[in-house]
Order: structure tokens, then sequence, then C-alpha cells
């Protein structure tokens, strides 16, 4: 029942596979997020998000945070990446915090995603 919650992410906690390089080193490719929705928490510089840019859902890093005008603007980056990402992100892009790495169990899901994208 919880992976089936986890899976379905309908509820408060979900889980997303690793399907780049930019967080290699702490997170690879293959390995499983478990991230808890955002929902106004406080977020700290350092800590993992996960983001939609370009209706593609990114875990990055926050390496800033600023307030301009009484908006939060969080600025990110791929721990493997040597520069910052473009722009910033607001709460409305935030879609939730990382809060634990499971090591190659996203790997079937890879997989799959690869044997039909190549058709």
């Amino acid at each position: 029942a919880l992976l089936v919650m986890l899976i379905s992410c309908q509820f408060k906690y979900g889980i997303i596979v690793v399907g780049s390089e930019s967080m290699t080193g702490t997170l690879n490719v293959g390995d499983a997020v478990i991230f808890e929705k955002y929902k106004n928490q406080e977020i700290q510089i350092g800590q993992v998000i996960i983001f939609d840019y370009n209706n593609i859902q990114t875990i990055h890093r926050v390496i800033d945070v600023q307030r301009v005008n009484g908006e939060y603007r969080y600025y990110t980056q791929g721990d493997a990446n040597s520069r910052k990402d473009d722009d910033y992100r607001t709460k409305e892009d935030i879609y939730a915090l990382v809060d634990l790495r499971v090591k190659y169990i996203g790997y079937p899901t890879l997989w799959v995603r690869d044997m039909f994208s190549k058709e």
C-alpha cells in the first residue's frame, strides 16, 4: 500500500526517478527520490528541490535565496553542473522537497522509458 501511495504521487509524499546526470554524486541516474509535496514550507540554501522547468520536473539544489519586492526567488544548480541554472524559481515553480534517496531502484522505469522513446 505504501509503494502504491508513493508511486501515485497523490498524497503528501511521492517518488520520482532520477533521469539525468546533473546531480551525479548526490543523486545518480537510476536512483529514486522520495519527496514531500511543497506546501509553502520554508526553503533553505542547500536544500534539494523538484521544480518545473520547461515542462520538465527538475531536481536541483538551492544555492541562493533572495527576496525581491516581497517575492522569494530561489536560484538553483545541479551538483554536477559547473554553473547555476538560468533564471530563478518562484514558489509557483516548486513542486516538492527531496527527503530521501533510494539507490538503483529507478532503473526499470528508465529502461521502459528508453524502450518506448526509441520507437
